[in-house]
């Protein structure tokens, strides 16, 4: 009885043992499995469909052409400002007038003496076609109204640039002077952007800029505008450090290897719902398979 008994305890150990051992074998054990398969599955799918044809940045921002509209070579006080920060401008529009009461006068100055000179170089030419005149007289009449001319020339650029004109159709981004305010030459009045032809410019990770190539199809994603489509237009040859104000030295020794960004052009192929700004962050997402 106690044999009996002995090997009894012994089959159930055994049978408890092999059911721990082969715990892999349970229902419960196969069902996490499956799930875990699954699970494992669909992450492959979505990284080979989602991730993987895709080469992605958020170092990405809307960029386009800025000019910072200046007075040349002539300097003044500030009479008229055209126009405010927001307003849509065409090219030749005047932004900004500068008093020109001087440059007016001279102008007009110039303009009667040309007139006389051109009058005096027409008499001239009769007097001497009718020999009454010498060659040297009317030599001379031909060379002053030549640099009265130069001069009436040189007058009507000054007073020209008493105008600041707008050099393209675009947006006013900036107003940076006030009625009565003296500009010096050079100086910024009127910063304007051609929203009309934006496009991207985004930094690249150097571990994926060799995938990136001109031509391939972007994603552009706009907080402001949504998504929008474009084409990569140009792969820099240069690191975006090299361009920095203050670039890294490291002839003292101490060097970690970072990261580098490689600037990447991309052209927008589709208009926004709404106007972008100059600066805006954007995500893309560059196809390169």
């Amino acid at each position: 009885m106690n044999q009996a008994t002995e090997s009894h305890s012994e089959s159930t150990i055994r049978r408890q043992l092999k059911r721990t051992k082969d715990w892999w074998k349970t229902d419960r054990a196969k069902r996490i499995g499956k799930i875990v398969g699954i699970i494992a599955g669909l992450g492959v799918i979505i990284w080979f469909f989602v991730f993987f044809p895709y080469v992605s940045t958020d170092d990405a921002r809307v960029d386009m052409t800025v000019v910072r509209a200046a007075p040349f070579g002539v300097g003044g006080r500030v009479t008229k400002i055209n126009v405010v920060e927001g307003s849509v401008v065409k090219a030749g529009d005047v932004l900004v007038e500068i008093d020109h009461r001087v440059p007016q006068s001279q102008y007009d100055r110039a303009k009667a003496k040309a007139e006389f000179a051109e009058k005096e170089f027409k008499r001239m030419k009769i007097l001497t076609a009718q020999k009454t005149a010498t060659i040297q007289s009317l030599d001379s009449a031909r060379s002053n109204f030549e640099i009265a001319e130069s001069e009436l020339k040189q007058a009507e650029v000054i007073l020209e640039n008493t105008y600041i004109k707008s050099p393209f159709d675009g947006v006013v981004i900036q107003k940076s002077t006030e009625v009565g305010n003296i500009l010096e030459p050079g100086q910024t009045a009127i910063t304007v952007a051609d929203v009309e032809h934006a496009w991207v410019s985004a930094n690249v990770e150097e571990t994926s800029v060799a995938l990136v190539k001109a031509g391939q199809h972007v994603s552009i994603h706009v907080d402001e505008g949504g998504r929008l489509k474009g084409h990569v237009i140009e792969v820099r040859s240069a690191a975006a450090s090299e361009f920095a104000l203050i670039p890294s030295d490291n002839s003292a020794g101490n060097f970690t290897k970072v990261v580098q960004r490689i600037p990447v052009k991309i052209e927008l192929d589709s208009k926004p719902k709404h106007p972008l700004r100059v600066g805006q962050s954007v995500v893309i997402k560059i196809r390169v398979h």
